[in-house]
């Protein structure tokens, strides 16, 4: 895909006898940056590959690469009634134009670490270097190159993809919009909002953390609002990829609309609205058929691009259903479910080196997901709530503080040997030193010669359900895994723990939607649940003043 959307960029590899690079000139592009669909400061974009030092031109790890800012410009000004047809077209266009620099800048990373395997391979190196040396390095750059592959070509497409899929949306709407009018009515000059100065982001942010200091208590109570754009726009874990075979489907729920998983001819997995195009009936109640998934209904199939592929006993109309989108690491399925372009980075939840995956377990819990999430992001409750599980014979301590540098969401717990970490939108990591059952050993993590590692991800279904996906590895007993029947054992215990929890987070969400704050008097050891809500508080409060200001 990367090579598809860069065929007008002419790179040389070098050779190994000569060593030399001719330079090439990148054609010039016009880049619009974009948050939550609205224009920012453009960018000229100007990137020129050499091994010699150009003129005015700063040198980077990923080659040379000059950016020049322009004057600020703003759309040109178009009428109609109903809508804006030329700036929408502007707006797809800019999308477009931006996943192409992407794909560009993908491009130069993947020749750095060609240049990089050059260099290893060179005679005069070779001459230098062991061959337990050069050997090294060479698995640390085949490393690298299978990162760079998945996280740069396949991102790189997943923000094609998606592009693609708004600007037929837009060719759509444009099509319909002029077979109703004929022709777009002139209503005299309309004027468009310049584009907003580094003052006025910096203007507006102010506003919107004086609108988020907190004057007495956070009140978080009533009614379960609903999902704001901005917490959509992020990449987040609905699936563990051990459980979607070429042959099985994975129904969910997300931010209150219904979708379904599933594997390509390739292996690869998409993910599509969990509704048929024809009558709307759901496609997790059929099957998977060579790469499709096929309607139980009458039988129309889709791929995972969301394209109906085959319409069994009548004629073919080309239809197809919404598609997210999705993509798979660290034994994860991921999905995009916002309306902005897909970020170009995803967190790792995998477990530190020496640890061995022992269990994966998802679950649909009739629990709002914010409350969920500060119940997992506190420890303070262990030895009063579960004391039929981990934490049974706990000693009550006489202070319990969550230690963080200031305004983060990771640190430990003191005097509990427990790391955490949030990681944004809705994941938690932590490690937990092991001991003794009823002792604690030792204040830190570090003190501890056994540890359970603990991934915790709530995704939003609905206003009052969470899909809980919980991953537990061990650095100790490996031979555990392959005990028969162990992940029941594994599964059993995990429901009890939850169960511990989930009957006073359940009262807590009853009190709630009767009017009654759930963060009435916070104190020191509620630090991480009480910066998470803020956080959440704070996207949601810059998503709602950014729709007032359009």
């Amino acid at each position: 895909m990367a090579s598809r959307l860069c065929s007008n960029i002419d790179i040389h590899r070098p050779s190994l006898l000569s060593g030399c690079l001719p330079a090439k000139r990148i054609p010039t592009v016009v880049l619009d940056a974009f948050s939550n669909g609205r224009l920012r400061t453009p960018a000229r974009i100007q990137a020129t590959i050499s091994d010699g030092l150009p003129d005015s031109t700063e040198k980077s790890s990923s080659g040379w690469l000059h950016v020049e800012y322009p004057p600020s410009s703003r759309p040109p000004p178009t009428s109609g009634r109903l809508f804006d047809v030329q700036h929408a077209w502007e707006l797809v266009r800019q999308d477009l134009l931006y996943c192409d620099w992407k794909a560009r800048r993908d491009v130069l990373a993947i020749k750095t670490l060609h240049d990089k395997a050059v260099e290893v391979l060179n005679p005069l190196a070779r001459d230098q270097k062991s061959v337990e040396t050069l050997r090294h390095e060479l698995e640390a750059l085949q490393h690298d190159l299978i990162e760079a592959h998945e996280q740069v070509v396949h991102l790189s497409e997943a923000r094609v993809a998606y592009s693609l899929q708004k600007l037929a949306e837009m060719e759509a709407l444009v099509n319909d919009k002029l077979l109703q009018q004929g022709t777009i009515a002139e209503s005299g000059p309309k004027t468009v909002d310049p584009l907003p100065s580094d003052g006025d982001f910096a203007e507006s942010n102010a506003r919107i953390k004086h609108k988020n200091r907190r004057k007495g208590p956070l009140n978080v109570s009533g009614p379960v609002k609903g999902y704001s754009e901005a917490i959509r726009n992020f990449w987040y874990p609905i699936a563990f990829s051990a459980d979607v075979s070429g042959e099985t489907m994975v129904p969910f729920e997300c931010f209150e609309e219904p979708w379904v998983i599933f594997r390509g001819k390739d292996g690869r997995v998409g993910c599509v609205q969990n509704s048929c195009a024809h009558r709307a009936c759901p496609l997790h109640l059929g099957s998977v058929n060579d790469g499709c998934i096929q309607c139980p209904y009458h039988g129309w199939e889709y791929s995972t691009d969301g394209v109906c592929q085959k319409m069994p006993s009548t004629k073919f109309v080309n239809v197809s259903i919404r598609a997210l989108p999705c993509l798979e690491r660290d034994g994860l399925i991921w999905i995009w479910p916002g309306g902005g372009i897909p970020e170009p980075t995803i967190p790792s939840l995998l477990p530190p080196t020496g640890f061995t995956v022992h269990s994966e377990i998802v679950l649909d819990l009739p629990v709002e997901h914010g409350l969920l999430m500060e119940n997992l992001l506190d420890l303070a409750h262990a030895p009063f709530t579960h004391t039929s599980t981990f934490a049974r014979g706990w000693p009550v301590p006489s202070l319990v503080k969550f230690c963080t540098p200031a305004a983060t969401l990771k640190g430990f717990w003191d005097p509990y040997p427990i790391d955490m970490e949030f990681h944004p939108p809705c994941m938690v990591l932590s490690t937990i030193g092991i001991s003794k059952p009823g002792k604690l050993e030792g204040n830190t993590t570090s003190e501890c010669s056994k540890h359970l590692h603990q991934l915790h991800v709530c995704l939003p279904s609905t206003r009052g359900n969470t899909r809980l996906l919980y991953r537990m590895s061990l650095d100790f007993l490996p031979i555990l895994k392959h005990m028969p029947f162990i992940d029941y054992l594994w599964r059993y215990l995990a429901n009890k723990v939850l169960d511990e929890d989930l009957r006073l987070v359940l009262g807590q969400q009853d009190r709630m939607l009767r009017g009654e704050n759930v963060w009435n008097q916070p104190v020191a050891y509620d630090k991480l649940g009480l910066r998470y809500r803020l956080w959440r508080l704070s996207i949601e409060a810059g998503s709602e003043s950014a729709s007032n200001g359009r």
